[in-house]
């Protein structure tokens, strides 16, 4: 694959693709209680409402199903054989606002 060449997808079929990961990534607002004990302490009896509280929860973890692209070129040589968009995900910055 020759890879000069142009995604002949069009952009609203490629913002169409990524509105399911989109979705995906965002989740529903709130799939169980969010539940804390009412004086905020951690000791044996609240336990395991803390652990569930800050677990994460499943659909919070779907992004690790997506087979990212360490290699942008490698993604750009894939995308055009397989005729689907790039997600090109770039920041300025430390990833914890440490600048």
């Amino acid at each position: 694959m020759n890879p000069n060449l142009r995604m002949k997808t069009p952009l609203a079929l490629t913002i169409f693709n990524l509105l399911p990961i989109l979705a995906a990534s965002f989740g529903p607002a709130n799939t169980r209680a969010q539940e804390k004990p009412a004086d905020g302490e951690l000791t044996q009896d609240t336990y395991e409402i803390w652990r569930d509280h800050v677990l994460p929860r499943s659909w919070e973890l779907k992004f690790q199903k997506i087979e990212w692209r360490t290699s942008f070129w490698e993604a750009v040589c894939e995308a055009q054989e397989k005729d689907m968009p790039i997600l090109l995900w770039t920041m300025n910055g430390h990833p914890l606002c440490n600048t």
